[in-house]
């Protein structure tokens, strides 16, 4: 055999196909086979990701998105020796239902994990070695039993998402160790106990702990790099502390504690916080407001205050007509009395107070109050636009053919006088 025939021959071997071979990671491929074996097969329906996961008939890393293979759920973007580790696995809402296997928790590589709007049920795994996870979530499914202690322990965790399940329990303590975390919701569970502390998450910018039953008092429980919090309808109870609560927030931009069983006094630092925008505190138990100093109204980046369905006395705050970016004002149902403030009016009718450059208020609802007295007469001209409610006050003279005396007719004489005496 000739040299030139030896080296062509040698040179046709090593173009020539070899035998398919794995280039996933055989761990992570049996982790996939996992995930796939707990989901129920009837719900896996033609079309879905889950659908063209054939492990006989293809290697999944090598065969994304060719042909009919591997189409969708799943990334493989990391070579470790020669082979490829699945990073990141976002399932389709295709209505899956089964179990979430607690294998996945042991690729060490994955970096995003979403199986959302989903039929998925039982108990979240322990996390193990998720030692890469940043992001996981498990959104509006049917996940129930307590959140695992371990979760605390995927330390490169920023986005966790447990919303819209069924989990029960308190929220574990173990949370604050992940000093990574940039978002945390949970809402819309059957979370129950005190909020724990969570100052030890420096990073986290958004908290949705909404429409459970956590209870007991909110203190100085959050991190200082809030910038919007949701805990709406919840048993939180006690004072709204303004200094540990909300000064120390220096970052806040919005706020939403309604539907809870807060308590005494609004502090006056919310009004002239430094960024909040948006402040809800309906549906409580406060019962005063503590203004700012006038310099604090005027320099108020609030859009939107929402303080109805509470127990608070007293005159209509003449400092929120100061604000300058005011243009919601909800304080219906509650026990203001007095007449209605002739700046609250200038803000429903006119583009700027005066002197000042302040925006008219697009919503200004003091429906269920005790405010009397006749209706300024700015307001007698007002075309309908805006949503601006006076019903069920004790006014005097607030025909029901003025779209703002609609909602409610005004309360009796006798009810008025009952409630304040000066009433004439």
């Amino acid at each position: 055999m000739s040299l030139t025939f030896l080296a062509l021959h040698l040179l046709l071997l090593f173009l020539s196909p070899s035998p398919a071979t794995s280039t996933t990671f055989p761990g992570d491929i049996e982790a996939l086979k996992s995930l796939k074996s707990a989901i129920d097969p009837a719900s896996i329906t033609p079309g879905s990701c889950l659908s063209t996961w054939s492990f006989a008939a293809g290697d999944p890393c090598d065969n994304l998105f060719a042909g009919d293979l591997f189409t969708c759920g799943l990334r493989c973007d990391l070579s470790v020796s020669s082979f490829l580790r699945v990073t990141d696995i976002s399932l389709d809402p295709a209505a899956y239902s089964g179990a979430l296997s607690a294998a996945l928790f042991g690729l060490p590589y994955l970096q995003s994990f979403d199986v959302s709007d989903n039929l998925l049920h039982g108990p979240i795994p322990n996390p193990t070695s998720a030692s890469s996870l940043r992001r996981l979530a498990l959104s509006s499914n049917a996940f129930s039993g307590e959140i695992p202690l371990s979760i605390g322990s995927i330390s490169s965790l920023e986005e966790l998402f447990l919303d819209n399940n069924r989990l029960s329990g308190p929220i574990p303590p173990s949370i604050a160790n992940l000093r990574n975390l940039k978002r945390l919701e949970v809402q819309s569970n059957k979370l129950s106990g005190d909020l724990p502390d969570l100052n030890g998450l420096s990073g986290l910018y958004f908290f949705d702990a909404s429409d459970n039953a956590l209870s007991g008092p909110i203190a100085d429980k959050l991190p200082t790099s809030l910038v919007q919090v949701a805990m709406r309808n919840n048993k939180f109870d006690g004072v709204l502390d303004g200094e540990a609560t909300v000064r120390r927030l220096g970052f806040l931009q919005v706020l939403d504690l309604s539907h809870n069983a807060l308590s005494g006094p609004v502090p006056s630092q919310l009004f002239d916080h430094p960024s909040l925008e948006q402040l809800t505190l309906s549906f409580n138990g406060f019962t005063a407001l503590n203004p700012p100093r006038w310099s604090g109204a005027t320099t108020s980046r609030l859009i939107a205050v929402d303080l109805g369905h509470n127990r608070i006395d007293g005159w209509l705050p003449g400092f929120m007509a100061a604000m300058p970016r005011l243009t919601a004002v909800s304080l219906e149902y509650n026990r203001f009395t007095g007449l209605i403030p002739y700046q609250y009016a200038l803000r429903a009718v006119a583009a700027a107070m005066v002197g000042g450059g302040g925006v008219p208020f697009q919503r200004l609802v003091l429906a269920g109050n005790y405010l009397y007295g006749p209706i300024p007469v700015l307001l007698m001209g007002l075309k309908q636009g805006g949503l601006i409610s006076l019903g069920d006050n004790c006014l005097f003279r607030c025909p029901r053919y003025l779209f703002f005396c609609q909602g409610g007719r005004q309360k009796s004489l006798q009810v008025c006088k009952d409630f304040n005496p000066v009433i004439p």
